[in-house]
């Protein structure tokens, strides 16, 4: 087996702040995930946040998961509540985000999913390789079926978060105040931190299409 062959950091959140603050040049920090490191982050050195344009995957605005008609407290926000507070209070020099409103309705099947399952690239081959094991995991959150690997992918949440610093032309996006309430939901608030929030698709098949085409070219 090969050793990494990367720099190996023993404090991951020292070595966020120092690239921060060593970069001359702008810095886009991407979170698909919950905000323990983000929330440890700031509260070291503050002064990070006026340096980077903050972008995520985050909160529900005025719909849930799977499309929903009802606002949820989303998953990375409601588990590190605390966490999640601090970082949408942040002065950040900008902040966006997907919430469940776009990035909870991104499914890639039929002809679109085949395209990708069937392309036998060492990138789509590793990607379904570990589908098919994320799927037969026994505490998955999520109602699975035995061959949904050969059927249609699971919600694609952070490709929306990828996708944003690169374009929001597919979408609606909506400069909003955003308070994070002691339920773990992303609440419209006009005093809180104004977020840039992708709220609605204009071209969600357009996405899916430029989705296949970066796994597939």
């Amino acid at each position: 087996m090969k050793s990494y062959p990367g720099t190996v950091h023993p404090d991951g959140v020292k070595a966020l702040i120092d690239t921060i603050n060593k970069s001359s040049g702008a810095i886009t920090l991407i979170d698909i995930g919950p905000l323990p490191n983000i929330a440890a982050a700031l509260d070291r050195d503050p002064g990070i946040a006026a340096k980077v344009d903050f972008f995520g995957m985050y909160g529900s605005i005025r719909s849930g998961y799977a499309g929903q008609a009802e606002v949820h407290p989303e998953y990375n926000v409601k588990c590190c509540l605390p966490e999640s507070q601090k970082t949408f209070a942040a002065p950040w020099k900008s902040m966006t985000i997907t919430p469940l409103d776009t990035c909870g309705v991104v499914v890639l099947e039929g002809e679109k999913y085949q395209k990708i399952l069937k392309h036998n690239s060492p990138l789509t081959k590793a990607l379904i390789e570990a589908y098919r094991i994320w799927i037969t995991d026994p505490e998955l959150p999520l109602e699975t079926i035995d061959n949904m690997a050969d059927i249609k992918s699971s919600t694609l949440y952070d490709t929306v978060a990828i996708y944003l610093p690169l374009s929001t032309k597919m979408v609606k996006m909506e400069m909003l105040g955003i308070r994070v309430d002691e339920q773990g939901c992303t609440r419209i608030d006009a005093n809180a931190n104004k977020v840039n929030c992708a709220t609605a698709w204009k071209d969600l098949a357009g996405f899916e299409d430029f989705l296949v085409e970066r796994l597939t070219k």
